[in-house]
């Protein structure tokens, strides 16, 4: 059957076996790296317990069928489910074995002869042992929001897996419940990581449930849609891990004006992002993705040495993000510090060494500092990535001599990427001559020429 064979196990009644395989399983088929493969896991493993519990329930009701018949067989019992009185001065019992088990039965005497009766708990009200679907909707959110209240567990996504994987969401009759109130929480509750959110979005499915009214849902859950919906990017783009080392700060007044700030930097309201950076600043102020959401705000305002001692700070905390040495460049390069900009640039290439734009920048850097050969070199490496580069095609046919105004690098969004370890390019940055050698610029002829062969090369690449 195609269920076992995606779980990986023989045909079991075991749901804990069936539990085991799917959480083994899951590790391959994560819902981020594979969602196609997750959702077929997911239904195999759906199916497996539905048919687990249909199994069961059946050789339950067949074992108690054949027993009962065995039981009567042998003791020569009708169907009333009364057992006949015996011979007097025999104990009687009333009613019948089959219906109560013998731990439930008491003995006492009745007109003095001993007579054995169910035991008084067994009628005693039964209510406190059936928990109402109320009840259970309750004790289940109350798990979520202990997940969430503890930022160890929020931020991990096996704790999220573990609550998905709750048999409340396996209950056909009350998972349009559980939807709705796990989106209402999440609304309230918004601050969690981009992974959690995709996973929670793969359960829920919120984007196909909204399709035909987005503007509905956005208007009655606008966190949820900010996060899944609109530019899920800038909303779910900042870390959680330093908070680990937060100490006793109010988490989710902190997170608020950290997401607060980023989104007043992404519509360019400054007032705001001051107010909303400030007030984060004082809550926890070493934060790397707040300190680098401050870099961004004095570069805007144009306060480069702040905006420098921001990423300075940001660098100190997490040196292992090539990221920020390529945000740091940008600041080099507008206080006219192109040495420092080249260092920085140079480490960043050395682990994303096909960035067009760090690439660019980097020629234009050892152009202004008069080092053509290594201008040509990053124009090729440019052309390697992106063959109809004008600006590479002309800066190569000049001899690495290119007519540039200020050097720029396009801004970059308020956001975190991956860490890696910092390397040495002490090297890279020792290539740099000591003199700026003077830019020899061809003559009127040799433009008419170099303008005729990139328009040429452009037709050839269209024709090709």
């Amino acid at each position: 059957m195609r269920v076992w064979k995606i779980l990986d196990i023989e045909p079991t009644n075991d749901i804990s076996v069936i539990k085991k395989a799917y959480a083994r399983k899951l590790k391959q088929h994560h819902p981020e790296d594979d969602p196609e493969g997750y959702q077929r896991l997911r239904e195999a493993y759906d199916q497996a317990v539905r048919a687990a519990k249909r199994n069961l329930k059946l050789d339950s009701s067949h074992d108690l069928t054949d027993e009962d018949t065995v039981e009567r067989a042998e003791s020569g019992q009708n169907d009333t489910g009364q057992d006949e009185q015996k011979e007097e001065g025999q104990p009687v019992v009333i009613p019948s074995r089959m219906l109560f088990p013998d731990p439930g039965y008491e003995e006492r005497e009745e007109e003095g002869q001993p007579v054995v009766v169910p035991s008084r708990k067994l009628f005693a009200d039964p209510a406190p042992m059936i928990r109402t679907a109320e009840q259970r909707l309750s004790e289940f959110m109350e798990k979520v929001a202990v997940v969430y209240r503890d930022i160890a567990q929020r931020i991990d996504i096996d704790s999220w897996l573990k609550l998905l994987n709750d048999d409340m969401m396996w209950d056909v009759k009350l998972q349009r419940e559980v939807y709705k109130r796990m989106t209402v929480f999440l609304d309230r509750h918004p601050y969690l990581p981009r992974d959690v959110w995709q996973l929670l979005e793969s359960s829920f499915n919120w984007k196909e449930r909204a399709q035909d009214d987005r503007e509905s849902f956005s208007r009655q859950f606008p966190n949820v849609f900010l996060h899944v919906f609109a530019e899920p990017y800038y909303a779910t783009s900042l870390r959680f891990s330093s908070l680990a080392k937060a100490g006793d700060i109010d988490c989710e007044a902190f997170l608020a004006y950290r997401l607060g700030a980023l989104l007043a930097l992404k519509h360019h309201h400054m007032e705001q992002a001051e107010e909303m950076l400030t007030r984060a600043y004082e809550l926890f102020p070493d934060d790397p993705d707040l300190l680098r959401l401050q870099a961004e705000y004095f570069l805007r305002l144009g306060s480069l040495s702040r905006a420098l001692t921001a990423i300075d700070r940001c660098i100190a905390l997490t040196p292992d993000d090539p990221e920020l040495y390529w945000y740091r460049t940008r600041i080099y390069v507008k206080s006219n510090r192109l040495t420092e900009a080249i260092h920085d640039v140079t480490y960043f290439l050395s682990h994303n060494p096909g960035h067009l734009g760090a690439l660019s920048l980097a020629a234009k850097c050892y152009t202004k500092l008069g080092d053509p050969a290594s201008a040509r070199d990053m124009y090729l490496r440019l052309l390697e990535q992106q063959p109809d580069d004008i600006e590479a095609l002309v800066c190569i046919a000049e001899g690495g001599h290119p007519e540039t105004g200020t050097t720029s690098l396009p801004a970059s969004p308020a956001a975190s990427v991956d860490h890696l370890p910092v390397q040495n390019t002490e090297r890279a940055v020792s290539r740099l001559p000591e003199q700026r050698r003077g830019a020899k610029f061809p003559s009127f002829f040799i433009k008419i020429l170099l303008v005729l062969w990139v328009l040429g090369w452009l037709i050839y690449s269209a024709i090709r």
